[in-house]
């Protein structure tokens, strides 16, 4: 990431916090106000310098060239943010959705930028939603970080045949290799963000959040070792 590119993810980030901190207060035209900025501030940056900045024009272009029909979602929910903050008709549930979206957004022009290469960079972009307090976000990546993880020890290890639920099928080979006693709950930690992810912003707890994003960064130090004693002589598996 550029140094330009850091200081916009950074006043991005500034702003869905400032957003959150003004929805817990009942504020909800200044939270709307906050992450409507958010969306543009990320958008002006997805246009490039020198530009000619529309918003409608920028979120047109990512939509067509990235994610289709989900990124219009989240395009949709800023816009009514914006509209939000000047006639204030959304509930706070509804005001918290769509600052999640605008999360989702956020992050999706980022990874355009940096595409995430391992479980460590979405572990990072795990851990600065749930600063934001984007929760479902949060677990998201968190989600992500670990079937990365379980992805990457199937393939060192020559698990070719493992096809679809990672997880749950590298859960229990690291279950036979040393160390693998602990595999299980942090994997359940995993399913749990997983539900997350899917789940109403408003019933998410900010400690289950971070305690399960702890047990997920366990999961993927674990694996990693694991990796990296393959290559060791000595060691012999047990898998």
């Amino acid at each position: 990431m550029t140094q330009t590119q850091a200081a916009t993810a950074e006043t991005c980030d500034q702003y869905l916090r400032q957003g959150r901190e003004f929805l817990a207060q009942g504020d909800l035209a200044s939270a709307s106000a906050s992450g409507w900025q958010a969306a543009v501030i990320v958008m002006a940056g997805y246009a490039g310098p020198g530009a000619e900045f529309n918003f409608t024009d920028a979120a047109q272009r990512l939509v067509k060239d990235n994610r289709g029909h989900t990124a219009a979602e989240w395009v949709v929910s800023a816009m009514a943010l914006s509209d939000n903050a000047g006639y204030d008709w959304l509930d706070s549930e509804g005001v918290a959705r769509r600052l999640e979206d605008v999360q989702r957004l956020v992050n999706l022009v980022f990874d355009i930028a940096n595409p995430p290469n391992d479980d460590e960079a979405l572990l990072r972009r795990a851990w600065a939603c749930l600063a934001n307090g984007s929760l479902a976000v949060a677990s998201e990546k968190g989600w992500e970080a670990a079937t990365y993880a379980a992805k990457a020890y199937a393939t060192a290890m020559g698990h070719d045949q493992i096809r679809s639920n990672y997880l749950s099928q590298v859960t229990r080979l690291l279950r036979k290799e040393p160390g693998g006693n602990q595999v299980g709950n942090w994997s359940m930690s995993a399913s749990m963000l997983h539900e997350n992810a899917a789940g109403d912003p408003d019933w998410l707890d900010t400690e289950i959040v971070r305690n399960d994003l702890e047990d997920v960064s366990k999961l993927v130090e674990h694996i990693r070792a694991l990796v990296k004693a393959d290559g060791n002589p000595s060691r012999s598996s047990n898998v």
